[in-house]
């Protein structure tokens, strides 16, 4: 089946460059964001960091590596406005005893230098530009971008619509189209739709069982001093330092499942500044008075820390006839043409557009760039599945032609066969 036209809810980095992927093939895009411009929650900080953060050669790892790799090179092709990224490297500090066992581990696997490479506090140091105390692995391809401007290019495809201050409220697929709603209002159809608003995916009238959770996070603002602007390159211990633009860092983040509030926590300053410590001493004492600003946003995180990325079950069949566990997956009750990509956690601008182009080429019937075991593990049904003692079939993902197709109907907003 060629698809002609899509639906992306959500305008951060997944909807956007979701979007971007489907417009590249020539599909017609609508995007709906419910805020009056993109990228302006989780995805819309002053800066992006883009490094990965790796243990050893575990799937998380390979993810992380790979998602980072394909990001990096994306980024490059968009030729963004050399102000909105900066390709500046970044030092990931062993700065306890834990992490440089980790820092030493992975720098033993014989990575190509231009990937990684193992540094002494001194070689650190000149990299950074400032003195360091600690030995670090160094990410020469890091960067930061500019989040809305890099959400703006994306979105700037002739083939993408961006329909903001447009709320979501009702999903429905009748006669091979889908239709959404916003206060009971039909407001858009088409063939394919991709849920891709984070923590809100649970509040479009379906039961989706994903298993997410909110996750806090607060960055810090800093005025640069004459001693900070030596900084060249991303510092990274607990918590990230950017280098200086327009003359402010970029300090964070604090982490918490706890508290979702939206107002910037004095609490969670010191917090963030305390990471500095770990960083550097001096640097933390000629930067301990700088906050100007701040600012909060909740990422959307699973148990797991893999995103939920495919095509989405219907949980209402799926549970009241489970298969059996040697099932073939074509065979389960696919939502054909419904899929999601969400729960990036705080690393959405590194796996969220791989995970695009994933979503893409399985849309399409074409070869994807992700190692096929990795794909398996972020099956957005895996949870579902695996309540029902189906971990095998948790970590496959359906073909591009599946036999079964199931409708949204309007009296139950369920899923029905």
């Amino acid at each position: 089946m060629t698809h002609k036209t899509a639906i992306v809810i959500g305008g951060g980095i997944a909807g956007c460059s979701t979007a971007y992927a489907l417009a590249t093939r020539g599909i017609q895009v609508t995007l709906f964001e419910r805020n009056d411009k993109i990228a302006c929650e989780a995805s819309g900080n002053p800066q992006a960091m883009l490094y990965p953060r790796l243990s050893g050669d575990d799937d998380a790892s390979l993810f992380a590596l790979e998602s980072y790799l394909y990001s990096l090179n994306f980024f490059k092709s968009l030729n963004l406005n050399p102000a909105d990224i900066n390709i500046c490297g970044m030092l990931q500090l062993g700065f306890n005893p834990r992490e440089l066992a980790r820092i030493q581990k992975v720098a033993a696997q014989n990575h190509a230098e231009e990937i990684l490479k193992y540094l002494t506090a001194t070689e650190a140091s000149s990299i950074a530009g400032i003195t360091l105390n600690h030995d670090a692995l160094y990410f020469p391809g890091a960067a930061w971008v500019n989040p809305q401007q890099l959400c703006k290019r994306l979105t700037e495809h002739e083939n993408i619509s961006v329909k903001t201050l447009s709320l979501v409220n009702n999903i429905l697929k009748n006669n091979n189209l889908f239709e959404i709603y916003s206060a009971d209002k039909i407001i858009e159809k088409a063939d394919l739709l991709i849920i891709a608003n984070a923590n809100e995916a649970q509040n479009l009238g379906l039961s989706l069982h994903l298993k997410t959770q909110a996750v806090r996070g607060q960055v810090s603002i800093l005025a640069a001093t004459d001693t900070s602007q030596k900084l060249k390159s991303i510092i990274c211990s607990d918590g990230y330092l950017s280098p200086a633009v327009n003359n402010q860092h970029c300090l964070g983040a604090t982490f918490s499942t706890e508290n979702t509030d939206l107002a910037l926590d004095d609490y969670d300053h010191l917090a963030n500044l305390a990471r500095l410590k770990s960083f550097s001493i001096p640097l933390y004492e000629n930067l301990k008075h700088n906050i100007t600003n701040g600012r909060v946003s909740l990422r959307c995180s699973t148990s797991d820390y893999f995103p939920l990325l495919g095509e989405l079950l219907d949980n209402t069949a799926l549970k009241s006839a489970p298969p059996r566990p040697n099932a073939k997956p074509e065979t389960l009750p696919w939502i054909k043409g419904l899929y999601i990509n969400v729960a990036h956690g705080s690393r959405g601008f590194t796996s969220a557009p791989m995970c695009a182009e994933l979503l893409a080429c399985l849309i399409c019937d074409e070869n994807h760039p992700m190692p096929a075991g990795l794909v398996g593990l972020l099956n957005p049904n895996r949870f579902t599945l695996k309540k029902l003692g189906l971990k095998k079939l948790a970590k496959m993902v359906a073909s591009s032609n599946v036999s079964a197709s199931y409708n949204l109907t309007v009296s139950s907003n369920r899923i029905s066969g």
